[in-house]
């Protein structure tokens, strides 16, 4: 047993069930990890695997097999999609199971109970419930022969899965704000007004729910374990209060065996630096409130669990029974192994980016993780990637985080490394985040990159310079470059006038800049050192050609907790549309869409107009050793996910 991690691994009894742990992986199935195969492909299955070896004691499972599903756009679109009217693609389910039990843990099956209408185990005649995609916003329309469809529904997946070797099933009731009909609506006072007995009160609200789960337990048994996802507060005025889910955790004893609590709000669920604080996960007060007032249920909470050291100590608090963690499992493929070596430290911090999501709006439809470079190409790294054949000197050039992790990963492969930065501190351009409030999820992960390449046999060089001679006199085998990127000035007149900034030497100098300050630029640089100058203190106006801010931010969630965050500073201004022309004194002059000038007041401005990647400079390093590499910003700007796939892929092939 983990000395560090006792209560966190402890086993823990639900009925009949003896759980090897506390840890439940919620339904977070990369989007993009299989193509369109109609059943579990091997990928999916290992990624599966490698969450129950990791120390999960419940892997959950989405029945994505909604035929109009790729029709509903977002997200829920790019899930896989599977067959099950053809009996020869449950081989393929059942293989799933068995590869999570073969790991002593529980296989649960996650149902929205109002998503798939077409759900057809085996050739059917029975008759679709078409009402889950009408225009119906509020539960009053349905009626009791729809609710009972529903329950109908939810009975025949969970029978279905049963057979298939599940344990449980996972009832979604949460997101009343983005789902269609189901359970979050009943649930939520802002969405029933209903008059009847499923209306009202918190018991005539959670009525359906737990009718629902009465069926389940008299369909499969009541060793065929229940965990009800559940809205455990909403911030909207009117919505579920706290007192709410207490009274709804009494009443659901005996019939739910894990109440899994959410937020009201999908974002709490999925936060980023934007809408959560480090030292406590959004939905702990909530499951602190459950667990003092006395209900015997279990409780579980999901949102930003990744930290087992704070879990640890909320568990040995009795805060919580459970804790839920998904993204976790993505950014450190080896989670688990390290919180059962005691070794928190060396976990890979999730960045909170949602790049997990889909990364961008309108494609390519990749699945990515910034700060995993393994991620999407696991399955066939084996082909990928072959061992070392014998032991070289590498110099690696650039403390950034693409110099960092090619210098891990050609240590790991057992190279001698030389890891040369010229100012007098690891991190590059992450530096930034130890200033701005809201990069802290960046700023872990920075400081985890600086702790790995300190614990390692890396010799580092800060204060050096490199250069092409100093790397032939030392006789190096290979060198990578990664020099990365500077910001670029646009070519307008008074660019270069004293009061002008670039975006990264603002942190950390914010007293030194006026009190009204404009921003050229609103690309995702742009946008967010104006909403850390406007957390600072200063009046700050945003200009940018674009019709919005931040275009290329992540679309899944991450851009619409970036939005609200901006749009809640009174501090922060933007005029969109428009271009830039001049810098003159203490003034900033632009031109609108129908082409008149006006001039925005500037004590100081931000030019914040894109990087230009430092190719010149690293090419000259061709012919300084045997093998020559450039990685990372200063091949093409990009991400700290594009600098991580790319320097992690050329280490790995030397």
């Amino acid at each position: 047993m983990s000395k560090l991690f006792s209560h966190l691994l402890s086993p823990i009894r639900i009925g009949n069930h003896v759980l090897k742990s506390r840890i439940i992986a919620p339904q977070s199935l990369p989007h993009y990890i299989q193509g369109s195969e109609p059943a579990p492909a091997p990928s999916t299955i290992q990624h599966v695997g490698n969450i129950a070896k990791n120390g999960a004691a419940i892997v959950e499972f989405g029945t994505w097999d909604d035929t109009l599903q790729r029709t509903h756009g977002g997200t829920a679109g790019h899930f896989p999609m599977y067959d099950y009217s053809n009996p020869a693609n449950e081989t393929y389910v059942c293989k799933l199971v068995d590869t999570i039990h073969f790991y002593d843990s529980l296989a649960s099956i996650y149902i929205l109970p109002m998503e798939m209408p077409n759900f057809q185990p085996q050739p059917s005649k029975e008759k679709p419930f078409p009402f889950w995609f009408s225009p119906v916003n509020k539960v009053s329309e349905i009626t009791q022969e729809m609710m009972q469809d529903m329950i109908e529904l939810a009975v025949k997946k969970t029978t279905y899965f049963k057979s298939l070797g599940f344990d449980m099933c996972s009832l979604q009731m949460s997101y009343r704000e983005f789902l269609h009909i189901g359970m979050s609506k009943f649930f939520s006072p802002l969405t029933n007004d209903r008059k009847d007995e499923y209306g009202g009160d918190i018991a005539g609200r959670g009525k359906l729910a737990l009718d629902m789960c009465r069926a389940i337990k008299e369909a499969c048994g009541k060793d065929f374990l229940i965990d009800l996802w559940i809205a455990g507060e909403e911030e909207d005025e009117g919505g579920i209060r706290i007192e709410d889910t207490i009274e709804f955790a009494k009443l659901a004893e005996g019939l739910v065996d894990i109440l899994h609590i959410r937020g009201g709000n999908i974002n709490y669920c999925h936060p980023t630096g934007f809408n959560s604080v480090e030292d406590e996960p959004y939905t702990l007060h909530i499951a602190r409130a459950v667990k003092a007032s006395g209900s015997k249920i279990v409780v579980a909470a999901a949102g930003g669990y990744g930290d087992p050291v704070k879990d640890e100590a909320y568990i040995a608090n009795g805060e919580l029974d459970m804790v839920a963690i998904a993204r976790q499992f993505i950014c450190d493929s080896d989670y688990g192994k390290k919180i059962y070596e005691d070794r928190p430290e060396d976990i890979v911090p999730c960045q909170r980016c949602a790049k997990c999501h889909v990364p961008f709006e309108r494609g390519p439809w990749t699945f990515v993780c910034s700060g995993n470079p393994q991620m999407g190409l696991v399955y066939q790294l084996d082909q990928m990637i072959d061992p070392p054949t014998c032991k070289k000197k590498v110099a690696v050039i650039g403390g950034g985080v693409a110099g960092m992790e090619a210098a891990l990963v050609a240590a790991e492969r057992d190279h001698r490394v030389v890891l040369f930065e010229k100012t007098d501190k690891l991190g590059g351009q992450l530096i930034h985040s130890d200033f701005a409030a809201f990069k802290w999820p960046l700023r872990n992960f920075k400081d985890y990159m600086i702790r790995q390449v300190e614990k390692s046999n890396i010799e580092v060089s800060l204060t050096c310079e490199a250069s092409p001679e100093l790397i032939r006199e030392n006789a190096f085998d290979v060198v990578i470059v990664a020099c990365g990127a500077v910001p670029k000035r646009l070519d307008i007149p008074g660019a270069w006038e004293e009061h002008t900034w670039l975006p990264i030497d603002v942190y950390g100098k914010e007293e030194q800049l006026g009190h009204k300050v404009v921003v050229v630029g609103g690309g995702d640089i742009g946008t967010e050192t104006a909403l850390y100058l406007a957390e600072c203190g200063h009046d700050v106006t945003v200009l940018t050609m674009q019709s919005r801010f931040a275009p290329v931010a992540n679309c899944s969630l991450y851009r619409e907790m970036f939005e609200e965050r901006w749009s809640q500073n009174d501090k922060f201004h933007f005029i969109t549309e428009v271009q830039t022309k001049e810098i003159k004194g203490n003034s900033v002059l632009y031109v609108d869409v129908q082409g008149e000038e006006h001039t925005e007041k500037a004590d100081s401005v931000v030019l914040a107009s894109g990087r230009i990647g430092l190719v010149d400079e690293a090419l000259q390093f061709t012919d300084a050793a045997n093998e020559f590499y450039f990685i990372g910003d200063c091949k093409r700007p990009g991400s700290v996910q594009t600098c991580m796939r790319s320097a992690f892929a050329t280490a790995s092939r030397i």
